[in-house]
């Protein structure tokens, strides 16, 4: 059996998702998440074959559970399935690990094929996101931030509004330490200041 846990923020869209693969023997759903953190919860526990995930839910967003996953050598593939066809959530789930990028509007045919193709070891895009590959290749790919966790968190911190000390003390950091981290992933995300990393680390999926 082909183990899938599936993870996004629409319920309508995981109900649908889920009578698909359930019309095929081979699949079974094992669990369902409508946030990044539950879904990061799930596979740590069920470990699932395959992973459908959005790009963008609250908690943790696509492209940073595929990080999680793959930084943890969780053997769980993960698989973008999204609405978004535009150039920062694909950059930054395939920078991230994932191995699939689906559109949702996929057949159903269509999207069994894909995840055994991936399970096969094969990777899938869809078109409209392997166009945006090919254009990478052919200007020189994109340079990809990549956060580890603890930077993450701290980001996220930012965008919720936290100061550097409420951070530390939550981290058990110091204030200092904080501040070295922040400086250090404003020069990775090229922002002006803490704000704008955390706002561009959001837009690119990486909190």
């Amino acid at each position: 059996m082909i183990r899938v846990l599936l993870a996004d923020d629409h319920e309508l869209t995981r109900r649908g998702v889920r009578e698909v693969l359930c019309e095929d023997p081979d699949f079974v759903v094992v669990g369902e998440a409508g946030d990044g953190i539950e879904a990061w919860e799930l596979v740590q526990t069920l470990k699932p074959d395959v992973a459908l995930i959005d790009v963008r839910m609250g908690g943790i967003q696509g492209p940073a559970l595929c990080q999680l996953i793959t930084s943890h050598g969780l053997t769980t593939a993960c698989i973008i399935l999204t609405s978004y066809t535009d150039e920062e959530p694909l950059g930054a789930a395939l920078a991230n690990g994932a191995r699939g990028y689906i559109i949702k509007d996929i057949g159903p045919a269509d999207l069994i094929q894909s995840i055994r193709r991936i399970l096969a070891g094969g990777a899938v895009l869809d078109p409209r996101a392997a166009s945006q590959v090919l254009g990478w290749l052919r200007e020189g790919c994109p340079g990809r931030v990549h956060l580890v966790p603890v930077d993450a968190q701290i980001l996220s911190f930012i965008a919720q509004g936290w100061t550097n000390r409420e951070i530390g003390a939550t981290l058990h950091f110091s204030e200092n330490t904080v501040k070295v981290h922040i400086t250090r992933m404003i020069e990775q995300l090229h922002a002006k200041n803490r704000v704008e990393a955390a706002v561009i680390a959001y837009r690119q999926g990486l909190i």
